[in-house]
């Protein structure tokens, strides 16, 4: 008797990851997962043509803080099919998972226990947000971007406060938060005390801390090298798990010592991971600590290297970076990190990019309001609503629409370095392997094999390509098909805006008593 599926992919390249398959061969999927892999006559309700395509596990991005429906949309045409807020992560947990529930999503989703939110909740009284009734905090960022003009949150908190924040970011991780994240480098006061009380809580309930670290000076004491050592060290004096966020970014001109650093601290065992993403430029709030005028030119970094994306305008002094970080703290803009027409500069970028291990992760960012004041209305419903396609008068990072289809297109087919396997492994197993013991649901993704979730990416090698930049909003092309538990998202290159079959991925301490 022939299997049965619900859908037959047939004819495509079919990669996995795990073990190694790859040959032409037809998959089946039914029940949310995959049911056979091979050239065996299975009998289904739709057989989907694929040939001269990729057929692989659907891309899991550690680090996207674009947890709307517009985001998961751009991503869903990107190859995505889990998309997690992990660095900044969200406060309260409980609340943003049920109204992301409520509303529904395309891509699988989940957040970390949001540490800066707890401190500015301790140290300066910022109300927790209300994603449930308040459409202006659906974002896990809301809080962090309203509160930036807080007088306390960057510095050093004393022994009680410092309880008091642990307290609040356990209970996230009781709620179901998958691990911690710390925007270190956007307050950069706090003591070792603190982060020694991180690690010691992520070593205890087995929880990564996703960190952005402290500093990414390019200076010789207290700069990026000194904020991984730093990770490197209670990683390693408390045995937890630590996974550094954007290592291109935060990393710098100082590429090569980090790396260095982070292959001894592997080496030894230290429990530490990483990701990168295929972009010269960042992009962040404009309050953020190491944007302050006096810190830029230790960033290797002016003015002239900001664009604030709510006008477009390239900053052009201090004076006018000062005006605007005072009117719009939480206000977005992108950061030129690398000049990737320089070669050496492009090396480090390179550098990161292809560490062993490590993970691509987009950063992405939520789509905000840039354009002609006759677009405002429509883009700011799309932003708040269900809306699709996007409205013109919209932009995000290029990273936000692309970043997958970038590896792909770029460090794949045109610079050639990384092979099409070992890409397809940063972009899915490797992400999985990362969060397999903190969210077990993440085991069954990542893969492409019979009993795994059908979480599955159809792209074309040849002509994926994103198409977004700094001044325009873009979707990618070339992810053919997307299926997100065995539900398509994407078909025929479109986006299906009605099929919401995303699920929440919660940390394995959901519902413990964590004391």
């Amino acid at each position: 008797m022939a299997q049965r599926a619900d859908v037959v992919l047939t004819g495509g390249r079919v990669i996995d990851p795990e073990t190694g398959f790859d040959d032409i061969a037809d998959v089946g999927i039914g029940g949310g997962k995959i049911v056979s892999i091979g050239t065996d006559s299975v009998e289904a309700a739709q057989v989907v043509d694929v040939t001269g395509h990729v057929v692989a596990p659907g891309f899991i991005d550690l680090h996207s803080h674009a947890q709307n429906l517009p985001g998961h949309r751009l991503q869903a045409l990107d190859g995505v099919t889990t998309t997690l807020e992990l660095e900044a992560g969200a406060l309260p947990i409980a609340d943003y998972y049920a109204a992301a529930v409520s509303e529904g999503r395309p891509l699988n989703f989940g957040y970390s226990a949001g540490w800066v939110h707890a401190r500015m909740s301790v140290l300066d009284g910022a109300p927790d947000a209300d994603p449930l009734h308040d459409p202006g905090d659906r974002l896990g960022m809301s809080t962090f971007e309203k509160f930036q003009d807080g007088p306390r949150w960057r510095e050093a908190a004393d022994t009680s406060e410092i309880d008091d924040i642990l307290a609040r970011v356990r209970e996230q991780i009781a709620a179901g938060a998958i691990g911690v994240g710390v925007l270190a480098g956007y307050a950069p006061g706090f003591t070792q005390q603190e982060l020694d009380g991180l690690a010691q809580l992520a070593s205890a309930v087995q929880q990564p801390l996703f960190v952005h670290s402290r500093s990414m000076a390019d200076v010789d004491h207290g700069g990026a090298l000194d904020a991984v050592r730093e990770l490197i060290d209670v990683a390693e004096r408390f045995d937890a798990p630590i996974h550094l966020c954007h290592m291109n970014s935060t990393s710098g001109q100082r590429i090569n010592s980090i790396v260095e650093e982070m292959r001894e601290a592997q080496a030894r065992g230290v429990s530490i991971t990483t990701e990168a993403y295929p972009y010269g430029a960042g992009s962040t709030v404009i309050g953020a600590s190491f944007l302050d005028p006096q810190r830029l030119a230790a960033n290797n970094m002016s003015p002239e290297s900001i664009i604030y994306l709510a006008t477009g305008e390239r900053i052009a002094s201090p004076e006018r970076l000062t005006e605007i970080r005072e009117a719009d703290p939480g206000g977005i803009c992108v950061l030129e990190n690398f000049d990737l027409t320089d070669e050496r500069q492009k090396g480090l970028l390179f550098e990161a990019l292809t560490y062993p291990d490590a993970a691509m992760a987009s950063d992405a960012i939520a789509v905000t309001f840039n354009g002609d004041e006759k677009h405002r209305e429509a883009a700011e419903a799309a932003i708040a609503g269900d809306v699709w396609p996007l409205p013109d008068g919209l932009i995000a990072h290029p990273r936000s629409s692309g970043c997958f289809a970038t590896v792909f297109s770029w460090l794949v087919r045109d610079a050639k370095v990384l092979g099409l396997t070992d890409a397809l492994r940063r972009c899915t197993l490797i992400p999985a392997d990362i969060l397999g013991d903190a969210a077990p649901s993440m085991r069954g993704k990542g893969r492409l094999q019979v009993g795994a979730d059908a979480d599955i990416c159809v792209f074309d090698p040849e002509s994926i390509s994103a198409n977004g930049d700094y001044q325009h909003l873009g979707t990618s092309t070339g992810i053919e098909y997307l299926y997100v538990s065995g539900t398509p998202v994407v078909a025929k290159g479109q986006m299906i805006p009605t099929a919401l079959p995303g699920k929440p991925i919660y940390g394995s301490k959901r519902g413990s008593a964590l004391g």
